[in-house]
């Protein structure tokens, strides 16, 4: 058998139509340099950029192609049965202006996204494992997907917050740790004999109140995962919001970063 070569994958989560973080994190990131990208979902919603958006990831052909809770919604309005979340009439208004805008490619590319990645030794959802889009937001929540892992690594998105899940066993004890990403870099070097849920934030709509495009950089053959947070222009975001007509409240939650 033929192992295949060690990659160094930009991993790109919640996107949501913001063209000018993305363009910022490619930019960022390929001055780092990167050989795949693994895309773990939510090209759309939100913001006004939804065709210009989906048709730069098609650009980037990505290895890992997830499918996040809007991009499924989206597609569930072309069978007529749009899904619900938790703020349903904005999400709904931006996914049926998007759904009209986008061109037949991208369409087909939101329908080849995927709900789990499992490689050699490492995975990627949207979602929590147990629930597709519950959030993986706090320890309870990791502990109860840890059975489902299927390898040591598992990276995830939606709930926009960067940050690293991690247990170790100890004796009999089975250890965590929570590690967050608030600011420009920061490194996880994933333990031999642990497990890691691994979340490297929103390229588009970030919510830990840093308003900062976040990423991440996996290297395979190293085992670490290098955060990395963008400034993007939030301004001119915020006036396509408006030039548009979308709900004011996607513009003014951009600038504080929630």
């Amino acid at each position: 058998m033929v192992s295949s070569a060690l990659m160094r994958y930009l991993v790109l989560s919640d996107v949501h139509a913001n063209l000018p973080a993305l363009d910022a994190v490619l930019r960022h990131a390929k001055q780092r340099g990167y050989d795949e990208v693994m895309f773990l979902g939510d090209a759309v919603g939100y913001y006004p950029h939804a065709e210009e958006v989906v048709q730069r990831l098609l650009s980037l052909d990505p290895k890992v192609r997830i499918q996040g809770n809007h991009d499924a919604a989206l597609l569930a309005m072309i069978d007529e049965h749009p899904e619900k979340t938790r703020d349903a009439s904005v999400v709904t208004e931006v996914l049926e202006r998007h759904l009209a805008e986008l061109s037949n490619d991208s369409v087909r590319f939101l329908q080849s996204l995927q709900a789990v990645h499992v490689a050699e030794d490492w995975e990627a959802a949207h979602g929590a494992l147990v629930k597709p889009w519950e959030y993986m937001s706090n320890l309870g929540a990791a502990q109860a997907n840890l059975p489902l892992m299927k390898t040591q690594l598992l990276f995830v998105g939606h709930t926009h917050f960067p940050k690293v899940f991690a247990a170790a066993k100890s004796g009999t004890q089975e250890l965590w740790r929570t590690v967050t990403f608030r600011n420009e870099h920061g490194q996880y070097r994933v333990p031999p004999r642990a497990h890691v849920i691994a979340n490297p934030g929103a390229v588009g709509q970030p919510r830990d109140h840093v308003p900062l495009a976040a990423y991440a950089l996996f290297d395979e053959q190293t085992r670490s995962i290098d955060f990395h947070r963008v400034e993007f222009d939030v301004a001119a975001v915020q006036a396509d919001v408006r030039a548009a007509g979308y709900p004011e409240v996607l513009a003014s939650r951009l600038a504080l970063g929630r």
